[in-house]
């Protein structure tokens, strides 16, 4: 490679910027850390730095490469700050960064089979380009390799590397060419992210409608009957009564005094905040750096900038903001504090602790960037917090007498070696009857669901009732556990041999469990699709959906919508959102769709309440970014599917090979000298 450089000119000057870009190159891939990765923990390089640690074909992927992909990942995490190397396996990049160097090996070798690598001209005329003086004109070969050598870089490697990037580019470029994209498909997409249509949806799985599905005992039977060898004690099955302690029932006898609510008051006082905003609407995936540039200007507004203060977010909102609320100066009222929404975007006033008059963003949510005002601050007073204080401090009290007696309720059952002589006792206490208090499971295994355990009114396992219960001889009393809507004391009362075939009344519990897991699904489907069916209007549709017992919500073009794996890019999760944003398309306005969505292990169902259609006449000022977003997303997807089936190509003729032991030893002695 070398050589090449051999008839050209050498050259006094250089560029400086285009040294200290190399140099950064130098630091990132050397000055690699060995315990934490990140900015600012740096150490020298490691002797182990070219182990081997997996092959592809042909191609090598050392430990020092591993290394600068887990510090990209890392550093982009940490937001440039210096992150612990533990974290990289708790979130999955030690994987994640193996399967990118796995990648970038397959492209190469894929291109060396296409006979595309990249030539020694190609590489020197890179080379030509990027280094070059003043004048635009290349610096030599005397003085690249002295700033090759400076930067601490070996030439042959830097060289290799060079020829691997075009070797992946003209792989790509391949790849991607023949995709191609139509005028009809352009003008569609352009109707599809322009077209606003509000919609009204609901989502039906197992769990919503579980209380609506009642197999019969024939059902059950008949299911049983059918797969008799299914039903056996393969496991320590065994049959549990117990005493149950409600804390709902105890809290009715449980005082709370107002003092004791004003104390507790002062102990949690809370305060609300009330907010502004400023939102822009991202109409088309070309408007995408048009909107962030003017919500960027807008920010620099209401910020003020070089000494001088920002302008009135109020004035700047009623000009700007797409948001309801700009009529009112992009007031929106009060927020509640919401603990268990803390994706809400409207919660970032909490969790980024935002003091008043402090200004948020910009930050995107769906299809709209925000900034965000708090105007105000005041505490939530005592009477609006009365009733929610009142139930907390109820239920704490509860749930340490409902502690108390169960722990009494274990002594006196071991005492008399008798369930039914300690509930009496314990019903006195709760000033229930006895029997209420006694509760028999059906025959079960670790893992099972029962139904109503405890007071849970559904059908659910409970991993520390089996614990509780899993090592007990039969007749042998437990100790305390803690199970749905309070405490229950168990006592074993038969267990099954191992191997038994169960008998249809053993076996109920199980039988139904699997039936359900059988049967459930198509039941939500069916629901699912019988509201539509019937739903001959948005007003039916929100009726249906609310007999039905579930939520509907509202949004705009789905955007809003968390749709199961599509953040991932997975293949379930990204090919629902097509076909329900396509098939909300096809809505008139007050129509209902024709079929559900499966989402996840539900069913999405909706109505299109408004539709504004999209203005064509913008068209074809749209129509190149358009055409280039369709083209870009087809590229990237045919990309990806070639180098997914190269892989699996590669796996199965066994050209894959990680070595995991020698990653394990990396990530051991990282932790060991991270170690204080």
């Amino acid at each position: 490679m070398l050589r090449f450089f051999a008839k050209l000119e050498r050259s006094r000057s250089f560029l400086l910027l285009a040294f200290c870009a190399l140099l950064l190159i130098g630091l990132i891939a050397f000055y690699i850390p060995n315990s934490t990765l990140g900015p600012g923990a740096g150490t020298v390089k490691s002797s182990a730095d070219d182990t081997v640690i997996a092959k592809v074909g042909s191609q090598e992927v050392t430990l020092k490469e591993y290394k600068g992909a887990l510090s990209t990942m890392l550093s982009a995490f940490g937001r440039g700050n210096s992150l612990p190397l533990s974290l990289a396996k708790s979130i999955g990049y030690d994987k994640q960064a193996l399967d990118q160097l796995i990648s970038e090996r397959l492209v190469i070798e894929q291109g060396r089979d296409l006979k595309l690598t990249g030539t020694d001209r190609e590489v020197g005329n890179l080379i030509i380009r990027t280094f070059t003086n003043d004048q635009g004109a290349f610096i030599g070969r005397d003085e690249y390799l002295r700033r090759i050598k400076l930067s601490g870089l070996n030439v042959e490697e830097y060289e290799n590397e060079r020829r691997n990037d075009i070797t992946a580019r003209k792989v790509r470029d391949f790849i991607i060419s023949p995709a191609q994209v139509s005028d009809r498909e352009v003008e569609e997409k352009y109707k599809n992210d322009n077209t606003k249509v509000e919609v009204v949806y609901a989502t039906v799985d197992r769990e919503k409608i579980r209380s609506k599905f009642n197999p019969t005992e024939q059902d059950l039977r008949g299911y049983y009957d059918a797969r008799k060898d299914e039903f056996k004690a393969d496991e320590r099955t065994r049959k549990v009564e117990y005493i149950f302690i409600p804390t709902k029932e105890v809290a009715k006898n449980v005082p709370v005094t107002e003092e004791e609510l004003k104390k507790e008051y002062e102990s949690r006082k809370q305060y609300e905040k009330r907010a502004s905003v400023i939102k822009l609407n991202v109409l088309a995936a070309a408007d995408e750096n048009t909107v962030k540039s003017k919500i960027d200007e807008l920010a620099r507004k209401v910020r003020g900038s070089n000494g001088a203060p920002g302008e009135d977010f109020a004035t700047v909102a009623k000009g700007n903001s797409q948001d309801p609320s700009a009529k009112q100066g992009g007031d929106i009222g009060w927020i509640k504090k919401e603990p268990n929404k803390t994706g809400q975007w409207q919660q970032r006033v909490y969790t980024s602790d935002l003091q008043a008059g402090a200004v948020d963003g910009p930050f995107r949510e769906g299809k709209s960037w925000y900034l965000m005002k708090v105007t105000d601050q005041r505490e939530v007073p005592f009477d609006q917090m009365r009733d929610t204080l009142k139930a907390t401090a109820q239920n704490n009290k509860a749930y340490k007498v409902s502690n108390d007696l169960a722990q009494k309720a274990y002594e006196k059952a071991t005492e008399y070696k008798d369930l039914r002589k300690a509930a009496e006792e314990i019903a006195k206490d709760v000033k229930v009857s006895a029997d209420s208090l006694l509760k028999t499971t059906p025959y079960f295994k670790d893992g099972d669901e029962q139904k109503d355990l405890g007071d849970s009114g559904s059908h659910a396992n409970n991993p520390a009732f089996d614990g509780a219960t899993s090592a007990l001889a039969k007749g042998e009393i437990g100790e305390k556990v803690s199970i749905p809507g309070g405490f229950a004391v168990p006592r074993v009362v038969d267990i099954l041999d191992k191997g038994t075939a169960m008998s249809f009344e053993q076996a109920n519990n199980q039988v139904e469990n699997k039936y359900r897991q059988e049967k459930e699904p198509t039941f939500a489907q069916a629901r699912a699709q019988e509201i539509l069916n019937q739903s001959k209007s948005v007003e039916d549709f929100e009726r249906l959906v609310k007999a039905e017992g579930l939520e509907t919500k509202s949004d705009t073009n789905f955007n809003n919508y968390s749709f199961p794996g599509a953040s991932q890019a997975s293949q379930g999760g990204s090919q629902a959102s097509n076909q329900a944003r396509a098939a909300l398309m096809s809505l008139k306005e007050g129509e209902a769709a024709k079929s559900p969505i499966k989402v996840g292990a539900g069913y999405l169902i909706f109505a299109a309440k408004k539709r504004e259609e999209a203005d064509l006449s913008k068209l074809p000022q749209e129509r190149d970014g358009v055409r280039q977003s369709i083209l870009n997303e087809r590229q990237t997807l045919a990309f990806e599917a070639f180098v997914k089936a190269a892989r699996k190509r590669y796996e199965d003729q066994g050209k894959i090979k990680i070595y995991q032991d020698r990653i394990d030893k990396f990530f051991k002695a990282s932790e060991a000298e991270q170690q204080p």
